[in-house]
């Protein structure tokens, strides 16, 4: 096989590789993490209803193509809420437990606070497990000499 059948060939895999890659890609316009599992996608149609991807920290603008060949890895496609969707799942569930918008963030807020406080707690509990007069030996500190 000559040199221009050998670049028929890899011209082939990176054309399926391309399809494969925007096949995954997201349909419904909105914001997205990637499957790099680090940068986030604000995928939206322009006026012209041509699709645009805006990736955070990132002036450019993407295509499907270039944002699927370009940001790829091992997660899926994770849709994540815009603020305006947060705003209206707020309300909805407000509504539906019957009180206002305030007092529920408020629960929220509270529920995450007291969560993040048992996380601590239960860190502090298993970092004091082992006494300290273990850990400085380990290290070869007399704590004595202190």
């Amino acid at each position: 096989m000559g040199v221009e059948g050998q670049n028929e060939d890899w011209e082939g895999i990176i054309r399926e590789m391309i399809a494969d890659a925007t096949e995954s890609a997201p349909t419904e316009p909105g914001v997205y993490k990637m499957p790099c599992g680090e940068c986030i996608v604000d995928f939206f149609l322009n006026a012209e209803g041509q699709e645009r991807w805006l990736i955070a920290g990132d002036a450019r603008s993407y295509t499907r193509e270039t944002v699927a060949i370009a940001r790829h890895g091992e997660h899926p496609w994770r849709r994540l809420y815009t603020l305006a969707e947060a705003a209206a799942e707020i309300a909805t569930l407000a509504a539906s437990r019957e009180v206002s918008a305030d007092r529920l963030i408020e629960e929220l807020v509270e529920t995450t606070e007291d969560r993040e406080a048992e996380r601590i707690a239960r860190a502090r509990l298993a970092m004091d497990s082992e006494p300290i007069e273990d850990v400085a030996d380990r290290f070869g500190i007399d704590l004595k000499d202190l």
